[in-house]
């Protein structure tokens, strides 16, 4: 179900269905509207904040980030395990996936910290990400068409006997505390901050 959140000059409405909204967007003067799959995300939009799904047991947050001088690339992550923060970074030098630029170390944080909870004998970690690919090449819903996504789907099918992995998109730059520390440490692994 989706949930159509529109604010008003004087009030916020919430309405169930997409031609509900174009009829009140189309009568009344909408500031700005947006959709989202939950009441709560509708809230947190009205109040200038963002909703983070709540899950229970353990998660991880990764990011990404590229040099465009030196064509290096980086991944930030943070493991939150057991009530523990574990955070990693770790930069490339330029390779066959530079050309993806942040995404290649996107790429690169979610097989680390996939292997690491495996390593951890995890059987279930949920990923917060905010680069679609993340997801739709693991779980093979994107059809693989160059060689590093090709890599990232033989890593997915082995990983996928190992571990359940549920993955959590959230909007980046956005002012969540664990992305913005995984975007941190990807930066800090380039020398970029």
């Amino acid at each position: 179900m989706k949930y159509y959140a529109l604010k008003l000059e004087d009030e916020n409405k919430i309405v169930e269905s997409w031609d509900e909204a174009k009829k009140i967007i189309s009568e009344q003067h909408v500031l700005k509207h947006k959709s989202f799959s939950t009441l709560e995300e509708c809230e947190a939009f009205f109040n200038g904040t963002v909703y983070v799904e709540e899950v229970d047991g353990d998660k991880a947050y990764i990011d990404g980030s590229y040099n465009d001088k030196t064509q290096e690339y980086s991944f930030g992550g943070v493991l939150i395990c057991n009530g523990k923060e574990y955070h990693f970074k770790k930069k490339f030098s330029p390779d066959e996936y530079s050309p993806l630029r942040n995404v290649a170390g996107e790429i690169r944080g979610a097989g680390f910290i996939i292997n690491k909870a495996i390593s951890l004998n995890m059987k279930k970690i949920h990923i917060f990400y905010d680069y679609l690919g993340i997801e739709k090449w693991y779980t093979g819903e994107w059809k693989a068409n160059s060689l590093v996504s090709t890599r990232y789907q033989e890593f997915a099918m082995n990983a996928k006997t190992k571990i359940d992995v549920i993955f959590h998109k959230i909007k980046s730059h956005t002012n969540d505390y664990y992305n913005d520390m995984a975007d941190k440490l990807a930066k800090e692994a380039l020398n970029l901050r």
